[in-house]
């Protein structure tokens, strides 16, 4: 049985065998391809991505077999980073992509992102999926579709062989940079050491074999216990700096020399420095989990900074939107539109920063990667508090709170200046603000906290635990 609740926001995802397993992705590749040849009227082309998890390769098999059932084509990508799988539909010019991926989650569980021509398909677009599924019957064309392999991972280095090749002079001018790179064991492995190597950085590798079993730790950057590993080694190697990876490569983590964590939404900032030496006011939009700082900043050194919407569909919709130059997240999601296809891709994202360390590096602005950010002002914030919340519930709870928080805000109580409900409920005080939204993905809520001082943002994080406490759903 297909269980509605694994067609979420902005992928599938269920766990494997029990909600996500081959036989269910035959019957979501046979629905995708017979709506593909209804609206393209054409043998349809799909390229096909997965992850290193040990269900990946069965999940494959399914979800090709259904594909092809249905009459469309389907190029095989093979083992590759989630961006991979998306700059084949640039690079190839397929009709539509398919990536088998769990991303960040558990083991146990696998999942599916995947688009039409170069969009990705998300909200509305992944229900009526859905009910297409409901609703049709499984099609066997007669005349089925075939399956061949291509090597898009030598077409995706040689993307940065031709665009980055200045950078790779420019390292060699200050002999050299070292950095740590932590894949997790997860798909960066196979990609993101040797693009390194080829622009002349002396790489530490740290889990850089695929292995599904995530044996090392979890790859997931946002968890700061999952760093520890990088933290250590960038220190033992006087690296310049680390990256990390979650499992897919759409997301990344970044150290400085000393160990400390630059989150997303900070990385951001150091991204827009480098646009605003080339564009009068770059636009740049940020989720609603990212900080204050982030904007404030933006708006001083001349900079568009547009919040919106946690997501990596929402965030690349909203990207095309607007003809923003960057987009981000707290949680390591870097689209970079500038030079690059408006896209989430970590390793990407990780080359930009190697530009720019080295070239404030070169223009004396800096001696080590924690000048980048020496100059922001000092405030205190917690990294994502992540807790586990029922799917059925978590929604409601969050929508409860911001009833609550509404009524405090013209009440007049706990000193609430404004709310932000673009997603969740981003409660602005007079030296801070605190977060509380439900994840798209998981079964979770997600908060988040910062002040002027430490004393203010535990503050407002014990006003959010009161609050919840008080919710009986």
């Amino acid at each position: 049985m297909m269980e509605k609740k694994i067609f979420r926001q902005y992928d599938i995802r269920g766990i494997v065998p029990d909600q996500f397993n081959a036989d269910i992705l035959k019957i979501i590749g046979n629905t995708f391809g017979q709506k593909l040849k209804k609206e393209l009227n054409k043998v349809p082309v799909v390229s096909v991505g997965r992850d290193v998890r040990l269900s990946s390769n069965d999940l494959f098999k399914g979800l090709t077999a259904g594909i092809t059932d249905a009459g469309c084509n389907v190029i095989n990508l093979g083992i590759v980073p989630t961006p991979v799988t998306y700059f084949s539909s640039f690079k190839l010019h397929t009709d539509a992509f398919m990536m088998i991926t769990g991303s960040h989650n558990p083991p146990e569980y696998n999942g599916l992102k995947f688009g039409i021509g170069k969009d990705t398909v998300h909200s509305e677009g992944i229900t009526d999926l859905y009910n297409d599924i409901i609703n049709g019957k499984y099609l066997i064309s007669d005349k089925k579709g075939n399956i061949k392999d291509y090597d898009i991972i030598s077409d995706y280095i040689q993307f940065y062989e031709e665009n980055f090749g200045e950078l790779k002079e420019k390292i060699n001018s200050i002999k050299g940079v070292k950095v740590v790179i932590d894949a997790g064991n997860g798909a960066a492995s196979l990609v993101a050491p040797e693009i390194f190597n080829l622009l002349g950085v002396d790489v530490v590798k740290l889990y850089c074999d695929p292995d599904g079993r995530f044996p090392n730790h979890h790859p997931d950057p946002t968890v700061e216990e999952n760093l520890e590993d990088a933290k250590r080694a960038v220190k033992i190697h006087k690296a310049d700096f680390a990256v990390a990876f979650d499992g897919d490569a759409d997301r990344i983590g970044v150290l400085d020399e000393s160990g400390n964590i630059i989150w997303g939404d900070i990385l951001l900032f150091i991204y827009a420095m480098e646009l605003n030496k080339r564009y009068e006011k770059p636009k740049i939009i940020a989720d609603v989990k990212s900080s204050k700082l982030l904007f404030d900043m933006l708006n001083k050194i001349g900079a568009e900074g547009i919040m919106w919407k946690t997501g990596h569909s929402l965030i690349k919709q909203k990207l095309k939107e607007t003809g923003a130059e960057l987009a981000g997240e707290m949680s390591g999601h870097i689209f970079f539109k500038d030079r690059f296809f408006g896209f989430d891709d970590a390793i990407y994202a990780a080359v930009r920063f190697l530009e720019a360390y080295v070239d404030n590096k070169l223009e004396r602005k800096l001696e080590k990667c924690s000048d980048l950010i020496k100059d922001l002002p000092k405030v205190y914030n917690t990294p994502e508090i992540r807790f586990e919340c029922d799917d059925d519930k978590k929604f409601k709870i969050v929508d409860k709170l911001s009833e609550n928080f509404n009524d405090y805000l013209k009440n007049g109580k706990f000193g609430i200046k404004s709310i932000i409900s673009i997603d969740g409920v981003r409660v602005n005080f007079d030296k801070g603000w605190g977060l509380i939204r439900a994840s798209n993905t998981q079964p979770v809520l997600v908060m988040r906290f910062e002040a002027e001082n430490r004393k203010a943002m535990n503050r407002y994080k014990k006003i959010f635990e009161d609050e919840l406490t008080k919710i009986n759903i």
